[in-house]
């Protein structure tokens, strides 16, 4: 009995140290680069199974502290991946963005609260894109006043059904020049903290359904943190009661991402551009543009028509870490010819990256930004300028 004691006590603990010892290998293969030794999820997303948990760390203004939890599986494995210039692209040059589904929900200080699931694939060699979201959002916002309301700070919830559906299609294969159109359905309540008569007649339940026709150019190298290449899209489209909703108004936008490296894997700069205007008679007071900077509340200054500038620079000062730095400005004005350039609003600010995953491309880091009133920091997973 001692002896047969023994043998299983030796034969349990030969299994355990194989099952610690496979663990740790797989391990190292799923989140430790062979090359550096350096934490690396590439591995991971690679797998067959690559789902990545992502904290949402929420510290918009707007809103206020919260956080939730994404959950982001990746599609299968991209064969003909490789790594230049501290990024990812892909042979023959072809920019092959993942398929990717998130799952996501999320909570805030002063209440806000949204889940959502969404979808984002290039498919047929890149021929097609396709970008999808559903979900439920209840977001407690300040409205500032102006064009409907005399200037002051107007708490409002707004809750709801959303849904985004996007497709678009290349049709040379060899140029990367996309058409197609987008949808997006808000079945919205609106509700103020402060009953007065003024307030009332923004308050009821106010559907958004509006349809557009979408040109885009993408000839960045990476979707995820870009150093090199041109995003460029333009949107036009109307919100009408035909398509869902309760108002009836234009809607058009354009934005442009340029990124150029300055200093061959070291100096990566970027410029934004983005000008977003609606008009009709009826366009919703939540829906008017606003300056989206970092260190600007969202919302916080609207008109018709709104205009943001901004730059960053990153310095790739390790094979793993950089800094980042940014400056931007924002105009808003009622009609397009009647901005005054001497009255923006000014944001600056700075932070970090570390590269998480080598085979995406992907950096991820935390930014610090001031604008005209208030400092307020983000967690930043790849680009800033998401879309």
């Amino acid at each position: 009995m001692n002896i047969n004691y023994k043998k299983s006590l030796l034969f349990t603990t030969l299994i355990l140290s194989t099952q610690i010892l496979y663990a740790q290998s797989k391990f190292n293969d799923y989140f430790i680069d062979s090359a550096d030794h350096c934490v690396d999820v590439s591995g991971f997303l690679n797998a067959g199974f690559g789902f990545l948990p992502v904290p949402i760390l929420i510290t918009e203004p707007a809103v206020g502290l919260g956080g939730g939890l994404v959950g982001v599986f990746f599609h299968g494995q991209q064969k003909e991946r490789v790594v230049v210039d501290s990024t990812a692209h892909f042979e023959n040059n072809k920019n092959l963005p993942p398929v990717m589904t998130a799952i996501a929900g999320a909570y805030t200080e002063n209440g806000t609260w949204l889940t959502m699931i969404a979808h984002q694939g290039s498919y047929l060699n890149d021929r097609l894109r396709y970008t999808g979201a559903v979900g439920y959002i209840s977001p407690n916002l300040t409205f500032y006043g102006g064009n409907v309301l005399d200037a002051g700070e107007y708490e409002f919830n707004m809750k709801g059904f959303v849904t985004f559906h996007e497709l678009l299609f290349r049709p040379v294969a060899k140029v990367p020049m996309f058409a197609g159109f987008n949808y997006v359905y808000f079945n919205n309540d609106v509700s103020f903290d402060t009953k007065t008569p003024e307030l009332g007649k923004l308050e009821e339940e106010n559907n958004l359904g509006g349809l557009n026709l979408v040109g885009m150019w993408d000839s960045r190298n990476n979707t995820f943190t870009p150093t090199k290449g041109i995003m460029s899209a333009t949107e036009f489209g109307v919100f009408d009661k035909a398509l869902g909703g309760d108002n009836d108004y234009w809607n058009f936008s354009h934005r442009t991402y340029f990124y150029q490296p300055i200093i061959k894997e070291k100096l990566f700069s970027g410029y934004r551009l983005n000008y977003a205007a609606k008009w009709g008679d009826s366009v919703p007071f939540y829906e008017l543009p606003f300056i989206n900077l970092r260190g600007i509340q969202a919302l916080r200054y609207q008109d018709h028509n709104a205009l943001t500038l901004e730059t960053e620079w990153r310095w790739q000062f390790t094979k793993r870490w950089s800094a980042v730095g940014f400056a931007g400005a924002g105009f808003t004005a009622p009609k397009i010819d009647q901005f005054d350039f001497s009255k923006g609003q000014y944001a600056v600010g700075g932070g970090f990256r570390y590269f998480i995953a080598k085979e995406y491309g992907l950096h991820a880091g935390i930014d610090i930004a001031r604008g005209p009133e208030v400092w307020a920091w983000y967690l930043t997973v790849g680009s800033n300028w998401f879309r």
